[in-house]
């Protein structure tokens, strides 16, 4: 009689083939974000890159080609070979390294979704599939825990939160007034409160299928907000919440027998390292929280506390800019003698991504607008503490943009310079 392999006896489980359908999601989405946020990846002349570290500004940009040219050979690998493959694990060590190195060369590409897939590529690689699967749950219900917690306070309520209300109301053709929404915007924490619910649901195994169905709401009703019909934003956004919305299914919708979970593989130290990464993952967001930590790493999703920085440019300045540049600058809300530079919507044009959030790397993004056109002895740059969390009360600092490398080197332990190969203008 043959003897099957423990591979295919816990493919006979639904959750063991649920969640071997899921690792192949995983490698999916990421070609399909890599693709529509591409410019981030392989073309960075529009915008700049800025490396964690200023050694590595001096590397070409023949380097990060390659190097998403080998994730994606990975990632093509991961989903036509399936997790079932003899090579499985090293591949998936494999595309969180080359993801890592890339988030070195440019701390933009550190997006959530990148962040999350460089994790579970680690957890893939090291972890049997059971553990992984358990361990990848926590990781998603960690998510779901400090996304809601970033969202419940005022600025959410006062800003993105009344952006999401008046969206809702304008599709269902109630349209809110300034005056109606003052009197509303609280009901906006009711976004994070019923994410909250479902990671309570999904956190207890006797209600975790009202999880999955909460869950599978929350992201149906995010891309309806923030899709085509309402604030229109990115493709790796809307892509994500798909991705969210079938991963709650697979993770979450099928049950791992007690017998199953009785026949556990023995700890190893692959997967002590796995259980310690994922302890560090979920811990992060802690430092966030006491201002040490960035936004995305501790899954400060449409976040409105965290804090920023501002360009302001002189009006007389703007006719001098490049034409490609000129359209982010905002001479028409005000007549101040000092106009906005929407860095935000300089990101997203010029990347299909949104920006990474906080202070540095706004900063950053402002020291390469500033150096690209020569605007220093013109430009003003704004930078707000993080909003607090009972009162929406921030603080500001204002300086002239020729102080913005001295401010940077003063202000942050990571890089604000950008890799000037990647300008050829410069």
């Amino acid at each position: 009689m043959s003897k099957t392999s423990p591979e295919n006896n816990e493919a006979r489980s639904p959750a063991d083939r649920a969640f071997f359908l899921y690792q192949r999601l995983v490698a999916l989405f990421l070609l399909i974000l890599v693709a529509v946020t591409y410019p981030l990846w392989i073309d960075q002349t529009a915008f700049p890159a800025v490396p964690v570290v200023s050694e590595l500004c001096a590397v070409p940009g023949l380097v990060d080609v390659i190097l998403v040219a080998v994730l994606v050979l990975i990632a093509v690998a991961n989903v036509c070979l399936g997790p079932q493959s003899p090579a499985s694990s090293k591949l998936w060590i494999a595309n969180s390294v080359v993801l890592i190195l890339c988030f070195l060369l440019n701390q933009h590409r550190f997006q959530p979704w990148a962040y999350q897939f460089a994790v579970l590529g680690l957890i893939f690689g090291l972890a049997p599939a059971r553990n992984a699967r358990q361990l990848t749950m926590w990781i998603t219900l960690s998510i779901y825990f400090y996304s809601a917690l970033s969202k419940l306070n005022p600025s959410f309520a006062n800003e993105l939160g009344s952006d999401f209300l008046v969206t809702i109301s304008s599709i269902v053709g109630a349209f809110l007034s300034p005056d109606q929404l003052a009197s509303w915007k609280w009901l906006a924490l009711g976004f994070p409160l019923f994410e909250l619910l479902a990671f309570l649901f999904l956190l207890l195994p006797r209600t975790r299928k009202l999880g999955v169905v909460a869950a599978c709401i929350m992201h149906v009703g995010l891309i309806v907000v923030l899709g085509p019909l309402g604030l229109s934003h990115s493709w790796g956004v809307l892509l994500w919440n798909v991705f969210f919305f079938t991963q709650a299914i697979l993770l979450f919708g099928f049950t791992q027998s007690n017998k199953e979970t009785e026949t556990a593989p023995a700890i190893s130290t692959r997967l002590r390292i796995a259980q310690a990464i994922c302890g560090l993952v979920i811990l992060f967001p802690t430092l966030e929280i006491i201002g040490l930590g960035d936004p995305w790493p501790a899954w400060g999703l449409y976040a409105s506390h965290v804090g920023r920085t501002h360009l302001f440019l002189s009006r007389h300045a703007v006719e001098h800019l490049p034409r490609s540049l000129r359209s982010y600058v905002d001479t028409e809300s005000s007549d101040d003698l000092f106009v906005p530079v929407h860095l935000e919507q300089w990101s997203l044009e010029a990347t299909g991504a949104p920006i990474y959030p906080g202070q540095r790397f706004s900063l950053a993004a402002a020291r390469a607008f500033i150096n690209q056109t020569d605007t220093a002895s013109a430009a003003r740059v704004v930078i707000e503490s993080p909003a607090g969390r009972l009162q929406d009360d921030r603080e500001a600092d204002t300086f002239s943009g020729d102080k913005i490398a001295m401010e940077a080197d003063r202000r942050f332990w990571l890089n604000t310079k950008p890799r000037d190969t990647f300008f050829s203008s410069r």
